[in-house]
């Protein structure tokens, strides 16, 4: 049997591409080896005379290694000159990785890739079909952001695979926090150098936050509002793999005896995404009815989620590129009432945000 590296489905032998996706199948059935050029090899740090001065700074906090990224980055900019960026990067990442690699033993090993580095103690034939599904999921997702997704970045992008859940929550307790840390099936990092962390409960469910993790990804670069990543990630994931958004009449009623004047505030500003039970739920859902309709808006709808800004959830955005506010927009699904962005409100709530994290 052929199985599909992008999404999972066993063809016959005799099979050129995926029943299911038609993602075109190798043409010869060797087995990828690490070091070949074609799939994985395994990452090893090069020192050269350029970063001779590099000190990353090291300082092991809840049993992991963490990089000083702020003198890394300041390093970098007083330093190193353009030609040897790439070089730079793929030192900084391949040691940083090799020494998180150290902190968690066993059978964790660095490998690297075309476009990601990856941290893995999965085997190896599990981590090359996660690498080149990943590979794949970033083609599309640059065709579906357009020229809204992250270009013109010097350095790998990042990928920690874990089968221990144990290791992986160890790992994010440090950015996101022990609460609600059971609700965890995958997380975009942005501090420090962005990046996924992963827990491989099975293939399936890997395959569905790995797609939406990394859409997140080639979205840190804009401030864009909670709602429209959130939106915009579950839209395509959902998209990818071939499952249609219905919105049954049940659902309908939930938003419509949900939302308020008030608490459509707490969507706009992001807070809501964050209270566990029927108001992140509905924030999810909602994010991704929104940008469904916005996606009907063709090429204009990249125009806006560049310029859109968590400052105002967009909605300066929404009145330049779009004809209308977003208040009229969800009037559409919710009816008449005072929906509209409020940007008081969301500066309040990110200025008490900010405060909580001094």
């Amino acid at each position: 049997m052929k199985v599909c590296s992008y999404c999972g489905r066993q063809n016959d032998d005799t099979a050129r591409n995926c029943y299911e996706c038609g993602t075109d199948f190798p043409p010869s059935k060797t087995r990828i080896i690490p070091g070949n050029g074609t799939g994985l090899e395994e990452a090893v740090p090069i020192v050269f005379a350029g970063i001779s001065g590099l000190n990353m700074g090291f300082t092991v906090i809840d049993g992991f290694s963490r990089p000083d990224w702020q003198t890394i980055y300041k390093f970098i900019n007083q330093h190193v000159v353009k030609v040897d960026l790439p070089a730079t990067w793929d030192f900084i990442v391949s040691k940083w990785l090799t020494e998180l690699a150290s902190d968690l033993g066993g059978n964790y090993r660095v490998w690297r890739t075309h476009v990601f580095y990856i941290l893995s103690d999965l085997d190896f034939e599990t981590t090359q079909i996660l690498a080149v599904y990943a590979e794949l999921a970033v083609q599309k997702i640059r065709s579906y952001l357009g020229k809204a997704a992250w270009a013109g970045f010097v350095g790998k992008q990042v990928l920690l695979l874990f089968s221990d859940l144990d290791d992986y929550f160890s790992y994010i307790s440090f950015y996101y926090g022990e609460e609600n840390q059971s609700l965890s099936s995958g997380l975009f990092i942005k501090n420090g150098y962005a990046h996924i962390a992963l827990p491989i409960v099975d293939m399936s469910s890997a395959r569905h936050v790995l797609l939406h993790e990394l859409v997140h990804n080639l979205l840190c670069h804009l401030p864009i509002p909670i709602w429209l990543n959130e939106g915009l990630a579950s839209l395509f994931e959902r998209q990818s793999l071939g499952h249609q958004f219905h919105l049954d009449q049940e659902l309908a009623y939930r938003h419509w005896s949900h939302w308020n004047a008030v608490n459509i505030q707490e969507f706009w500003a992001g807070k809501a995404f964050e209270v566990p039970g029927d108001s992140s739920e509905l924030s999810y859902n909602l994010s991704e009815i929104l940008v469904s309709k916005l996606s009907e808006k063709g090429v204009i709808f990249t125009d806006f989620i560049q310029a859109a800004d968590l400052r105002d959830a967009g909605d300066g955005a929404a009145i330049n590129f779009l004809g209308q506010d977003l208040g009229v927009l969800l009037q559409e699904f919710l009816g008449p009432g005072s929906w509209r962005p409020q940007m008081n409100v969301i500066a309040e709530y990110w200025k008490r945000r900010m405060n909580s994290k001094e």
